[in-house]
Parts: structure tokens; C-alpha cells; sequence
């Protein structure tokens, strides 16, 4: 099998396995382009499709799996070279570029802590609630040509918050690549009385941090390039 239909393959086991979407085969080639397969696993309605060629970021529900689970999708379409994308999540610019995180280093402490290439094991020092807390970070870059996928699982100790997960991707379209990112967060926060509440207010801080992240990444990669004269 080629290097690209091996990853292209790791790529939509990895959307099905954090969505828990349950999907049909994935039709011929000449029948559907991958990134019709991406849209129809991630439930993307044929409406959000026409509203992300317009230039629209949009939500779409995510599966959550237990009443511990807040999990949201977000998806845009971004005008860039599809290389620019995989080099903005491969050197993990999606983390060193989050405000909430102050420190990070590999584990062990083989690496500079500057450096996020490469699937390897983090610790990661982020405010969660307003205060300054140690999660150990999981990190995978799936990629090849066409398309990358980018995951990260936090694990925490020692807080009412218990793992996330957030798998953020792109993959090759004809206006530009589909990014996309999925976001579940366990936590005991949303348990007990008032669940519903809390349950609506923590969709809605997930939603706003996921929206800030996503826009950060699109304000990087289609920032204006500084120009030499000749």
C-alpha cells in the first residue's frame, strides 16, 4: 500500500474513533473524494458545505459518550497552500501558540523545550479555570501529501477535569483545505445538581476557546507576507 493511502487511511480511523461516528464504506474513488468522505464522518450537512465555500467557520455536533463528556466540532475552509497547514500543526504551533499554556517540555527531557516536533510525550504547564495546573500531553502528526492529522490527549491530576482530547486535521479541497478540529473534554464539573447548566456553560467555554484557536490559525497562515524590493 502507498505511504499516502496508509495515511489517508490512519486519517479517517482517526476521525472515527474520536467522533464514535458509525459510517458506511468508504465509497470508490471516482464516486467520492476523500474530503466528502471527511464531511459525510463528521456529519457536516450539505447547507455548513455550501456556508464553508462561502468563507464561513461552522459548528456541528459531536457524539459525547458519557454525562462526564462536553465534545463540539468546528470546520473552515482556509485559501492557503495545503503544505502551509501541515507545517503549521506538524511543528505544533497549535500548542505553542495557545496563550493558556506558560511551559513545555518533552518527556523525558530529551528535547528542548522549545521543540514540538514529532509523536512523543509532553508536560504541559496551562491555566485550566484561572489557575496554573500540570497535564501530561500525548501528541500525534499524521501526514502525507494530501492531508495531516494533528491529536492531542491531556491527562490531569489532581482536578475535576480528567483527560481532553482535541484532533484537529486538513485535507486537500478544491477552495482551499478543510480544516477541521474536534474537541471532548471529561470532566466532573458538569456531574450533580444544576447539571444542565453547568452542561451549557461549559459547551459554550469549549466553543469560545475552540473558536480562538482556529482563528488564531487563520490569522497566522493568511497574514501578509513581507515583500523585498528588488
Amino acid at each position: 500500500m502507498r505511504r499516502s493511502s496508509r495515511a489517508g487511511a490512519a486519517g479517517l480511523l482517526a476521525i472515527s474513533l474520536l467522533t464514535d461516528l458509525v459510517a458506511p464504506g468508504i465509497a470508490p474513488a471516482a464516486e467520492t473524494s476523500v474530503v466528502n468522505e471527511v464531511q459525510d464522518r463528521l456529519q457536516i450537512s450539505a447547507e455548513q458545505r455550501r456556508r464553508l465555500v462561502r468563507g464561513e467557520v461552522v459548528s456541528y455536533a459531536v457524539t459525547e459518550n458519557s454525562e462526564r463528556e462536553l465534545a463540539i466540532g468546528f470546520a473552515m475552509i482556509v485559501p492557503v497552500p495545503m503544505s502551509e497547514i501541515a507545517d503549521y500543526l506538524a511543528s505544533g504551533q497549535m500548542i505553542a501558540q495557545d496563550d493558556a499554556i506558560s511551559e513545555f517540555g518533552a518527556v523525558p527531557d530529551e528535547a528542548s523545550t522549545g521543540n514540538l516536533g514529532g509523536p512523543r510525550f509532553y508536560w504541559i504547564k496551562r491555566r485550566v479555570q484561572r489557575r496554573p495546573h500540570l497535564s501530561l500531553l500525548h501528541r500525534i502528526v499524521v501526514a502525507d501529501s494530501g492531508s495531516i492529522i494533528h491529536v492531542e490527549r491531556y491527562f490531569y491530576a489532581g482536578h475535576s477535569f480528567n483527560a481532553t482530547e482535541i484532533l484537529t486535521g486538513a485535507f486537500a479541497h478544491r477552495d482551499g483545505p478543510l480544516v477541521f478540529s474536534i474537541n471532548r473534554v471529561s470532566t466532573d464539573e458538569v456531574l450533580g445538581v444544576g447539571n444542565q447548566l453547568k452542561g451549557t456553560i461549559g459547551h459554550a467555554q469549549l466553543r469560545d476557546d475552540m473558536r480562538v484557536r482556529l482563528d488564531r490559525l487563520r490569522a497566522f497562515l493568511i497574514r501578509p507576507r513581507s515583500t523585498q524590493s528588488p
